[in-house]
């Protein structure tokens, strides 16, 4: 076992030995010796597993596939991405100004559908070996044609002190949706001035 010196704070092994009393560096100690020169320290406590910042700012990739007539898919992206701007950020929040889903979809939806796309995304999840949430979005780009792309995208998912684990999904899942599309159609944004941060 592991002690410390009181004297000097020197920490140190230990052996308990079969007859109680106890040896530390090569001098055997009686129990009440022990207990006047060093003091066991103490073992860590196991923790359970918790989202460190380091984890909870990860944005996880998951699967991303396409399929069908990638071609016709391609050459109406590519008539889409001639005709898109930049979509403005237009919301702040968290110290910092962000173009918001309605931004997004206002912006790219007028031009995806003129040119036969649509996308869609639902929920998903998955959980890490370590018992650690992940709320995700698949986000999928369809053309009329049928050519698609499908894409996952995960972010850890833990409960705050002002945000239940539900509320903190919802949060994760726009965010998710945001850049989701914003990916898929290489969308680009800007303040509101013109320049781009």
């Amino acid at each position: 076992m592991k002690v410390t010196e009181i004297a000097t704070g020197t920490e140190m092994e230990a052996i308990k030995e079969a007859d109680g009393s106890y040896t530390v560096a090569g001098k055997g100690y009686t129990k009440d010796e022990m207990g006047a020169k060093y003091r066991p320290v103490p073992k860590a406590k196991p923790k359970a597993p918790q989202v460190d910042d380091s984890v909870a700012s990860l944005v996880i990739s998951g699967e991303t596939n396409m399929g069908g007539n990638i071609g016709g898919l391609a050459g109406a992206l590519a008539k889409c991405q001639g005709e898109f701007t930049a979509v403005k950020k237009g919301t702040e929040g968290h110290g910092y100004s962000y173009a918001d889903i309605d931004a997004v979809l206002s912006m790219a939806l007028p031009i995806t559908s003129k040119n036969h796309l649509s996308i869609t995304q639902m929920n998903v999840s998955k959980t890490l070996g370590i018992g650690i949430q992940l709320t995700g979005v698949q986000t999928i780009l369809m053309h009329k044609d049928g050519g698609w792309i499908s894409s996952e995208t995960f972010m850890p998912t833990e409960k705050t002190k002002m945000n239940s684990l539900v509320q903190m999904a919802g949060v994760n899942i726009t965010y998710l949706r945001r850049y989701g599309i914003q990916s898929a159609l290489g969308l680009a944004t800007t303040d509101n001035d013109g320049s781009d941060k």
